[in-house]
């Protein structure tokens, strides 16, 4: 078991889905969680249910002041911020001439500015403290490509160029800044067009199957995963894109190859 005993960690998006789970998998496992959302109701009920030291703390990625607030108030509370888990998101789905400028700049600020702004605001106290763990949720989204979700694509692709740009610059200072990418995510994110997926059930049923471990990424696995990369057992470790994806990323599964 990992031991993550007293660590401060601040997890955003953590009021449902992945970011539930990951709040939840750290505290289990010793941490002392600050859960970041914009669902108040939500976060705070996750914040309870984990009891002890967990507090909720109201939280828009993409505004720069909501980050100084939080940051600010944790270290006046915690003294401390040993991690970051940049889990908060949003998806919009549409072919390109179907994804407007605007939808488009509103997942970049979520999915991208968002995590720019949370590592600006906690870099200076962890270089002060000589050590910290960042850790983004990017998606195999941005290491394949797939159709009909350009900006949420777009957005993961520079996810993992911001981390990769951070563990060189921010590695000496002893930051550790590496990402979890994951197949699928929090299904209230897909609500907006549940009728489509509705439509298209031999779609899904593929893309699900498509990989060498079939189904849906359980939620503790991307959990699990995010435990190791913030603990010290992953000290030497930064800079890296984890894949929980069932082997989705690594290529095609072909179903008659198999009895060849």
């Amino acid at each position: 078991m990992i031991d993550l005993q007293d660590r401060v960690i601040l997890v955003t998006g953590g009021a449902r889905g992945v970011g539930r789970a990951i709040a939840e998998g750290l505290a289990a496992q010793g941490a002392r969680i600050v859960i970041g959302d914009i669902l108040v109701d939500a976060g705070q009920a996750v914040a309870k249910g984990i009891g002890g030291p967990a507090r909720f703390e109201k939280l828009d990625v993409a505004l720069e002041g909501d980050w100084a607030r939080v940051v600010d108030g944790t270290l006046a509370r915690e003294g401390r911020i040993d991690a970051l888990v940049h889990n908060a998101a949003a998806l919009h789905i549409g072919t390109i001439e179907n994804t407007s400028p605007e939808a488009f700049r509103r997942i970049q600020d979520v999915n991208l500015i968002g995590p720019f702004l949370g590592t600006r605001a906690v870099v200076p106290s962890m270089k002060k403290q000589g050590k910290g763990a960042i850790v983004y949720i990017g998606s195999i989204d941005g290491m394949i490509g797939m159709n009909g979700i350009c900006a949420y694509a777009a957005s993961k692709w520079g996810l993992r160029g911001l981390a990769k740009s951070n563990a060189m610059e921010l590695g000496r200072a002893g930051i550790r800044v590496n990402t979890v990418c994951p197949a699928g995510g929090n299904g209230e994110m897909f609500l907006p067009w549940a009728h489509t997926l509705t439509d298209m059930p031999e779609d899904v049923a593929f893309y699900l199957g498509n990989r060498g471990i079939s189904g849906e990424t359980p939620f503790s696995s991307i959990a699990n995963a995010v435990a190791y990369l913030v603990s010290d057992a992953s000290a030497n470790v930064t800079g890296i894109d984890l894949p929980v994806d069932g082997g989705a990323a690594s290529g095609c599964f072909m179903p008659g190859f198999n009895l060849a």
